[in-house]
Parts: C-alpha cells; sequence; structure tokens
C-alpha cells in the first residue's frame, strides 16, 4: 500500500496487508533499507536471517513514523528520518543494524528466535510506576552534572549542495549564557538533509 514518492519516501494508502509489492523503485526510508539488509542474502544478512524471523509489522509501524511529512526548518516539509548513504564496506552486522537503527531512533531486538524493532516515537502509556506499586527502596536518581552537558552540538551530513561534508550547529544560548561553550561533534550517518541534521 506504499507508493514511492520523487524523493524516496513513502505514503501510505490503506491498511498494510503484509505483502509486499516487486522491487522496481528505491526507497529513502531507513527502515525498509535496514529490512532488505537482513533478508538479502547477495550484500546482506539474508543467509543467516529468515523473513519470517522478523516482525515485519514492527518495520511497517518505524516506516509510517519515519516517512511523515514535517517542517524541515527551512520553509518546506520533508520525510522525518531519510537514509540516503552508500554501504561500500564490510563491517561487524550488529553495528551496521545499530547505525541504521540509530538513523530513526529505533532499537533492535532479538529475542525468542525473532528479530524486531521498537522506535522512540509517541506512544500511548502502558504501565504507570509510582512509589505505590515499586518494591522496597523506591527510585534511585543519576544524572551527569549540568556543567557538563553539551551547550554546542555541531552535527556533520552530506551536503547535495555542496558535495561535500557540511557541518550544522545548534547552540542551547540560555545554557551557553549560564556555564560557557560546551561543545560537541555527531556525525548524522546516511544524512544529506540540513533539516534532518539539525533534528538529530
Amino acid at each position: 500500500n506504499a507508493t514511492v514518492q520523487s524523493d524516496g519516501s513513502l505514503t501510505f494508502s490503506g491498511a498494510w496487508n503484509g505483502t509486499f509489492k516487486a522491487a522496481k523503485e528505491a526507497t529513502t526510508c531507513p527502515a525498509w533499507i535496514l529490512y532488505d539488509l537482513l533478508t538479502n542474502s547477495r550484500y546482506g544478512y539474508g543467509d543467516q536471517i529468515a523473513e519470517s524471523q522478523l516482525d515485519k509489522f514492527a518495520f511497517y509501524s518505524c516506516s509510517a513514523y519515519n516517512n511523515a511529512q514535517i517542517d524541515n526548518g527551512l520553509g518546506g516539509t520533508e520525510p522525518r528520518f531519510a537514509f540516503n548513504g552508500s554501504i561500500q564496506k564490510q563491517g561487524s552486522a550488529y553495528g551496521l543494524i545499530n547505525n541504521l537503527c540509530a538513523t530513526m531512533r529505533a532499537q533492535a531486538i532479538w529475542s525468542v528466535g525473532a528479530l524486531t524493532i521498537s522506535q522512540d516515537s509517541p506512544k500511548d502509556s502502558s504501565y504507570l510506576f509510582t512509589l505505590a506499586n515499586v518494591a522496597d527502596g523506591g527510585f534511585t536518581y543519576t544524572g551527569s552534572s549540568v556543567k557538563t552537558r553539551a551547550t554546542q552540538i555541531n552535527v556533520s551530513y552530506f551536503s547535495n549542495d555542496s558535495q561535500s561534508i557540511d557541518w550544522e550547529e545548534v547552540d542551547d544560548t540560555a545554557m551557553q549564557a549560564k556555564y560557557g561553550i560546551v561543545s560537541k561533534n555527531v556525525k548524522a550517518f546516511g544524512c544529506t538533509s540540513r533539516g534532518q541534521a539539525r533534528r538529530l
């Protein structure tokens, strides 16, 4: 029930019955790129993982969230998460799966002989924890010193405009006024969008 748009994102119509179209078009959706990598036996892990071991409806749920059109911060809209990268060398399967999951704020989970993905996206609460329903000892809170938290993030991404690595700087001016500039550099894996780099 998906249609590929000119930018590689997907739009969906109706309920999905779990079947796929023939692979004729490319997509930028990281959920289906990961699914393809896991099931393809030529360039992926298809020799080790069977399609029946994947929770394809979890991938579909992530895909719907990934492809929602949101404000790109530059006067237009774009899909929430897109992957525009080229995987050119061998590496750890675990590392590559986690890198692809990170592009869409997801986590791969292997449980009871099957793989699913869980995404950090809005959901209804499933259970509330309070002091009334927690064993003795209650809660313990820990965290880092506010003074050591980054007040400036520099995100590297590949710019299609300049055809080179570009940087998007995001500043927390209120925290900088109190604690100064504490800079941190991060890399947006497979990212070619300034808006997506800024959201990261």
